[in-house]
């Protein structure tokens, strides 16, 4: 057959393993006898966006960039004080994070995670409004608007996509002659621009190949249109529903041409087409998964996905046999099927001695207990040797010896829409299941050594607060009930808050969930998600307030940390799935690390740290106003700290004694936040931006006092704490907030003693100045108070 397809991935998919959906047509095709390759134009992108020649560019790019407001002019800066860290790291924290021995070595696990996080944000500080992660990104175009979307595929300056296909976009692959389909996989809304902008490019250097769209999210698009959009300019035929079978008659049609009138994608199970202004369908048709191919993997670049692996994805089933109230997956994926368990082990088996790696995930919107038995007794007698996980529902056949079994075949993660445990609110949502039987299920996999995850939806309408509270409270008690009582340390929860998709139950029959649906903005003409009001319940706004303090509860302490400033503290489910595989305990927030105290000997000389970088341009003070400042990085410790200062050289400090840096400062009228000279000094050196020769000796008596520049922030009635150095933030509860008052006031209150030691190791408390009332002494080491 004469016509080659390529098959083409665009960002952003997950950067972390695979996605199945053009292995799986490649497959298809090459079945079929067809001629076709792959490109994961997903993972390449990422891959050299994440290298040093191209964060060298970035630098080079933020540098040159005028900014568009305070909040990315703080993200520019940002990114050049970051910038020679990420430039010289980024290639090992890329080897150490597809290690697996890494899980199993916080420190360099978080090394690597942090290096990462800055070469994040070099990307997005390049850009205006970018905000460039690894699960989805913003920049300042609207991926809901068809006109911002056609405006981000020409300009390079603020469409990282578009800059960074101009420089390695693989035209190659293209150009070939013998290349007459290009076949584009649109399965979320996260590769929109990047999509469209790849096909207006592709149209530019091969305005003769026939274009084809599918995906998930192609489907759910274009089913809204009547008459033709101006993505048509690029596109020839979009393949809605399944693509296996219908590609393969696009080739067929394209190298022979049928004879006589009318248009060959009418023989096309679920094309769309433009015929003069109008679009044309034709039925979709459910592809036959008992005979399915095996997905073709080794056409990617397994060696460039961000974890250890790689985890392939694999299925059991297509579809799902539920109607959830809020979910729109058999809108776009055709009617449920399962197929042969016997055909999905053999797949196993073929892809693992193919690739090499004997981890799967199954990416079934729903494995029954049909499936979920079937599938693993296959694996169990096979001896196959494989670890995986996937998603199900509780259900009452859930029991102990399925359960066994599961972990038998290498089950080491399963996945479960839990979404409340408010039976009331289940029913709402037309879930069908019970919470009874979930609390059967998870103790029946918890007692079989499998880890959980549970989905939770905040404010579905009609659910109040105390019942979303309640939710936020069982997910955490069976989190605690599976490292405390079963030794499973790898069940994780998450929540989100509900989504109002038009092709869901509710966005189709508002009427019937007492939802009023508001109309999308003006020129929001993309959008498949609409803002909302509701009858009874919790409100849009709330269900958004209740999941983000949710995502804050973790623990029933009276004080909670993290790290505000970190991207990727969330921990990916690839890595969870890897841990529990190897035995690798689940990364915990590191200790923020403080240097002993007291001050130097006063003829002791001062080294700036060679890590730290800085920046002496203006910086913005105000909205309104900008002042003069010197802002600080230093990459090993993970500090930023911004100094009001006037024709301040920061370098001057390299080899200055500590009696002369108060000098300094004041001449300089170098502030942190308004502190004093001497504050400031010490500021400077507990967190390792000076380093002295030589320290005094012997014990600092003092008070515990608030870290300069922190105080007590209310969002949304929660106390916060942000350390504006260390970027940890904490969130106090009960009487803590009190405590915190009293310290402030320069008390030193009676309080829990592991509180108090965790407000000083990540920085909130110090030491202070020798205080006469104060009549025992105390050393600050490494953070610790003895």
């Amino acid at each position: 057959m004469g016509k080659k397809t390529v098959l083409v991935n665009p960002p952003l998919w997950n950067a972390y393993a695979p996605h199945l959906a053009v292995p799986l047509l490649l497959g298809d095709l090459r079945a079929r006898g067809y001629e076709a390759a792959a490109y994961d134009l997903s993972i390449e992108c990422v891959d050299w966006m994440l290298s040093e020649a191209a964060l060298t560019r970035l630098r080079d790019k933020a540098h040159r960039r005028r900014a568009v407001g305070l909040r990315d002019e703080w993200a520019r800066r940002r990114a050049l004080l970051v910038a020679p860290a990420a430039i010289a790291g980024v290639e090992e924290a890329k080897a150490r994070l597809k290690s697996m021995p890494t899980l199993h070595e916080p420190d360099a696990f978080h090394r690597a995670r942090r290096t990462l996080r800055d070469a994040l944000w070099l990307i997005s500080g390049a850009f205006p409004d970018c905000e460039f992660d690894l699960v989805s990104n913003t920049c300042a175009y609207s991926a809901e608007s068809t006109a911002q979307v056609l405006a981000a595929t020409e300009d390079p300056d603020g469409n990282p996509y578009r800059w960074a296909f101009d420089h390695m976009l693989d035209r190659d692959r293209f150009l070939d002659a013998q290349v007459g389909v290009v076949g584009l996989s649109m399965s979320a809304d996260t590769q929109l621009i990047a999509g469209v902008t790849f096909l207006r490019m592709l149209r530019e250097f091969r305005p003769d190949v026939h274009v084809v769209l599918g995906g998930n999210y192609a489907t759910r698009l274009v089913d809204r249109w009547q008459r033709r959009h101006p993505l048509f300019d690029h596109v020839d035929t979009v393949v809605t529903g399944e693509g296996e079978g219908a590609l393969a008659a696009v080739v067929d049609a394209l190298d022979a041409p049928a004879e006589g009138e009318g248009d060959f994608r009418e023989k096309i199970p679920g094309a769309v087409w433009d015929d003069h202004g109008i679009l044309l369908r034709t039925p979709r048709q459910s592809a036959d998964i008992t005979t399915a191919a095996t997905p073709a993997y080794a056409d990617l670049p397994l060696d460039k996905y961000l974890a250890p692996g790689p985890i392939l994805p694999v299925y059991a089933s297509r579809s799902c046999p539920w109607d959830c109230a809020f979910c729109s997956i058999p809108f776009a994926s055709n009617s449920f099927r399962q197929r042969p368990a016997e055909a999905v082990v053999d797949e196993i088996g073929r892809l693992r001695r193919d690739v090499g790696s004997p981890y799967f995930m199954f990416v079934d919107e729903i494995m029954s207990l049909r499936t979920l038995r079937h599938v693993a007794e296959a694996l169990v007698r096979t001896s196959a040797g494989v670890r995986w996980y996937g998603e199900t529902r509780f259900a009452r056949g859930l029991d102990g010896e399925l359960a066994e079994l599961l972990h038998a075949s290498g089950c080491r993660r399963m996945n479960f829409g839990l979404e409340s445990a408010s039976q009331r609110v289940l029913d709402l949502m037309r879930k069908g299941t019970r919470i009874d039987d979930a609390c059967a299920n998870i103790e029946a996999m918890l007692s079989a050594g499998v880890p959980l995850h549970l989905f939770v939806i905040h404010g579905f309408p009609g659910e109040t607060e105390q019942e979303a509270a309640r939710t936020v409270a069982f997910a955490e008690a069976v989190r605690r009930l599976s490292v405390h009582t079963y030794g499973v340390a790898h069940t994780t929860w998450g929540g989100s808050p509900f989504v109002l998709d038009v092709h869901s139950p509710v966005g189709t029959r508002p009427d019937a969930f007492d939802v009023r649906i508001e109309p999308p903005a003006p020129g929001d003409d993309l959008s498949l998600r609409r803002d909302y009001t509701v009858g009874s319940g919790m409100s849009q706004r709330d269900s958004v307030r209740i999941a983000e303090t949710a995502a804050e509860s973790v623990s029933d302490t009276n004080v909670w940390f993290r790290a505000a400033r970190d991207p990727l503290a969330r921990e990916i489910e690839e890595f969870t799935f890897l841990r529990a595989c190897a035995g690798a305990p689940l990364p915990e927030t590191p200790d923020v690390p403080l240097f002993d105290w007291p001050p130097p000997d006063p003829e002791a000389r001062l080294r700036l740290d060679p890590d730290v970088t800085y920046s002496r341009v203006p910086w913005p003070a105000t909205e309104t106003e900008t002042g003069p400042a010197t802002a600080l990085y230093h990459p090993r410790h993970d500090r930023f700290l911004q100094l009001n200062a006037r024709d301040a050289d920061w370098r001057e400090l390299d080899g200055s004694m500590w009696r002369d840096l108060e000098t300094w400062l004041d001449a300089h009228e170098c502030r942190y936040l308004g502190a004093g000279p001497a504050a400031t000094a010490a500021l400077l050196v507990r967190h390792g931006f000076l380093v002295p020769s030589r320290r005094r000796a012997g014990p600092v008596p003092g008070r515990l006092r608030p870290e300069i520049g922190i105080a007590v922030e209310s969002r949304d009635g929660v106390h916060c704490l942000t350390n504006p150095v260390t970027g940890v933030t904490v969130r106090l509860r009960g009487s803590a907030v009190g405590t915190w008052e009293r310290w402030t006031n320069g008390e030193e209150p009676q309080s829990d003693p592991a509180g108090t030691d965790a407000l000083v190791r990540f920085g909130f408390l110090y030491r202070g100045p020798a205080d006469h009332r104060t009549s025992r002494p105390a050393y600050v080491r490494q953070g610790q108070v003895v």
